[in-house]
């Protein structure tokens, strides 16, 4: 039998997700954020604690399609849960990340109609209300090789990987507010 006093890290944070906010970019994109609210004490915590707290919690198992979501308990994204680690998240600063997602977000993807100025706007303006100066902005590099241009390259980690052409996943800590979000960008 276990000893009851201890608590695997991702329970003992107590991540709890929000009610998330979504903007249709398109007809094949969509662009989701998503709150987790957290005890304080995990924004003390190293990059490797405050990761692999994040990875093998709850609110992070899921797999996302640019229409919908769904609870699974080995997948995130289009990527197994057991292949992503603390490593795989990179540091981006805060003026560096607004300019990534407006060109993400701004940029001609194949077969997809171009982002109209109004959803821009929307974009522009979920990005000044998320980004603070105390606000900590990382990447998930597993994205980069999903997302190569060359469809030999890519691998597909599960079965429903090929139902996106691009998947793009950026993690907010929020100290300030004592709130982690994840912005995931998904295209078809």
């Amino acid at each position: 039998m276990g000893n009851p006093n201890i608590l695997p890290l991702a329970d003992r944070f107590n991540l709890v997700k929000q009610k998330q906010l979504t903007i249709r970019l398109h007809d094949h994109g969509l662009m989701r954020l998503i709150p987790i609210a957290s005890e304080e004490y995990l924004f003390n915590q190293t990059h490797k604690i405050f990761f692999h707290s994040l990875i093998n919690s709850i609110v992070y198992k899921g797999m996302f399609f640019d229409h919908f979501s769904q609870k699974s308990d080995d997948k995130h994204g289009p990527f197994l849960l057991n292949t992503i680690e603390p490593k795989d998240f990179t540091f981006v600063g805060n003026k560096k990340f607004k300019e990534e997602i407006i060109q993400l977000v701004s940029s001609p993807k194949w077969s997809c109609p171009p982002i109209t100025k109004e959803k821009l706007t929307d974009v522009k303006d979920l990005l000044n209300h998320l980004v603070t100066d105390e606000s900590q902005c990382y990447f998930l590099e597993k994205c980069l090789t999903f997302n190569s241009s060359s469809q030999e390259a890519i691998v597909y980690e599960h079965e429903w990987s090929h139902s996106l052409t691009s998947y793009y996943e950026y993690v907010i800590r929020d100290p300030e507010r004592n709130k982690v979000f994840l912005l995931i960008i998904t295209y078809e």
